[in-house]
């Protein structure tokens, strides 16, 4: 039936076809459930990153529409033993992440000051603190480390940071104020340094060093002999184990939090396992200051490795005086003279500027070795034609993603840049669980963006039922070996001579793999293996994956 307008001649077609669709929209987003929503908006955020700051628009106009009227109460309550989370403490710290990332750095400060305030008022000298309690400390510990990392990047300017205004400043004096009389008010260790990481990264922002007593000692005991890998890759100056264990998890609460003894223990257990080699970055949250603090502490410090980044996302003018400010940050960072391997990561190849950051990074005399991050091939024969000393580049490597197999290898061999890989286990689907599954359901509640991203590569790569193929001939493997899918998954990688080392994701006091990750060690791949592996691999369609997202890194260029 066609439609009319009020003056009796046809409407526009367009506009009637918008409206009918804007409204059966509206329909859809009412009645879906609230896990296939959020499922739907990272799909779409992942299929289109232009919408992503139209998502942040929105989402702070919401925050600033909702803001509370009246100061919070009711946080925590009194149960019969001790003082427990109100489902009011959930909602407000939901809020606060919301803030952190729309960019209300100073706004989720002030809540979560006031969050500590209502605590403290509750909460007596001589009350008790179970379980479910320190949990929710250690939630509101790294919270707080997050805003002000949010806080951080509030000030950002394109030719540095600006000065806080007063209002500003007394935001934070009154978060520290709160912890600083926390701590005071406390005699049980555990209770007394509950915010210690808050604190630290508040005092690090702040450059004037954490008044806050630290628990220097940390137990460098352990239920096994330290053990020393025998497999290492030379990086420059450096003589590190193949294996890194990645601190992204400090760069969000999705990862989960833990109190620093927790982490500070985590650490040490994976030393003691022969892990000593570890990968952050300036903006992973308080992974560098962690790591700092617990290295500092230690009595084998000289044998603990750090390889932190300089990342340069937005417009900056380099200049000797901007890389000295953040290269001397990060050293300070992680309590030492200078860093072991600084990786360079630079977004937008259009600046030139790079090479000549690189340079100055390069010849800084509180970095020992330069690495990359995220470089294509172009622009690392780029920078070694200009004379710059690079011993690795950091990219994504796995038995699906072989893009860096097409272009970078040919290069790394030439140069003698080694690279240094994550992803490898490709977001946890090369793993023993998923063979003889079916096809996940990526609105499921469990599924992560990381999950969307991969498995719509593993379709691309050649699909499911290849996928399963892979997975198969690596439980083969793997039994022969007494070993996991993801351990061999694992030592294919390490087998190729331009790969330095595989970076694993380490969620320090949450959850470890340390045992299962030391028997890549055990073994190598024989050529029967190989062969096995690549009679799947000569199935696949890896030239369309690297066709389709472009050379290494390009995927965060696009």
């Amino acid at each position: 039936m066609a439609l009319s307008s009020a003056n009796g001649g046809n409407a526009p077609k367009g506009k009637a076809k918008a409206a009918h669709v804007n409204m059966m929209t509206d329909t859809v987003i009412a009645n879906l459930p609230p896990d296939a929503l959020r499922g739907i908006v990272r799909g779409l955020l992942g299929f289109e990153q232009n919408l992503t700051s139209h998502f942040h628009d929105l989402a702070a106009k919401y925050l600033i529409s909702t803001k509370p009227a009246s100061t919070l109460s009711d946080v925590f309550k009194n149960n019969e033993t001790s003082i427990v989370p109100n489902s009011s403490f959930f909602e407000t710290q939901s809020r606060v992440r919301c803030l952190m990332g729309c960019g209300f750095g100073f706004e989720s400060i002030k809540t979560l000051t006031d969050v500590l305030q209502e605590l403290s008022s509750k909460f007596g000298k001589d009350a008790v603190a179970d379980k479910q309690l320190f949990d929710s400390l250690a939630s509101i510990d790294g919270d707080i480390v997050q805003a002000v990392t949010a806080v951080q990047k509030e000030l950002l300017t394109g030719s540095g940071s600006r000065a806080m205004t007063s209002s500003e400043q007394e935001i934070l004096k009154g978060l520290r104020s709160t912890l600083s009389a926390w701590s005071s008010s406390h005699e049980d260790q555990e209770l007394k340094f509950a915010f210690a990481r808050g604190y630290t990264r508040l005092a690090e922002f702040e450059g004037g060093g954490s008044v806050l007593p630290q628990k220097r000692q940390i137990a460098t005991q352990s239920s096994r002999k330290r053990n020393h890998i025998s497999e290492t890759v030379q990086l420059g100056s450096l003589e590190v184990p193949r294996m890194f264990a990645g601190l992204w998890q400090f760069s969000s609460p999705a990862w989960g939090t833990a109190s620093r003894a927790q982490i500070n223990a985590d650490f040490r257990k994976h030393v003691d396992a022969g892990f000593t080699a570890y990968d952050m970055a300036d903006h992973y949250g308080d992974a560098e200051v962690t790591f700092g603090q617990f290295r500092s502490s230690q009595p084998d410090s000289s044998e603990i490795y750090c390889a932190t980044k300089l990342c340069v996302f937005g417009s900056v003018e380099v200049s000797p005086e901007f890389i000295d400010s953040n290269v001397s940050q990060r050293a300070a960072n992680i309590e030492a003279n200078s860093i072991e391997l600084l990786q360079f990561h630079w977004q937008d190849y259009d600046d030139h500027q790079y090479v000549q950051a690189a340079k100055l990074i390069a010849n800084h005399p509180k970095v020992q070795n330069l690495g990359l991050c995220n470089f294509d091939t172009q622009r690392m024969d780029e920078l070694v034609e200009a004379g710059v000393k690079v011993v690795s580049n950091q990219v994504q490597f796995s038995l699906i993603d072989l893009r860096p197999t097409f272009k970078m290898a040919a290069s790394c061999r030439k140069n003698n840049v080694k690279l240094l890989t994550y992803g490898s286990l490709c977001g946890g689907f090369l793993a023993d669980k998923w063979l003889n599954k079916p096809a996940p359901n990526l609105f499921d509640k469990n599924m992560t963006p990381s999950h969307r991203k991969y498995f719509e590569m593993i379709e691309v790569w050649g699909g499911w039922v290849l996928f399963q193929e892979l997975l198969s001939i690596l439980s083969s493997i793997g039994k022969k070996y007494n070993t996991s899918i993801s351990t061999t998954a694992v030592r294919w990688i390490l087998d190729h001579d331009y790969v330095g080392a595989v970076i694993i994701g380490a969620r320090m006091g949450i959850s470890e793999h340390v045992d299962e990750n030391l028997e890549v060690y055990k073994f190598i791949l024989d050529e029967e293996d190989q062969a096995g592996i690549q009679k799947i691999l000569d199935k696949c369609k890896a030239r369309d994956v690297f066709a389709e997202m472009g050379d290494c890194g390009a995927e965060y260029r696009q």
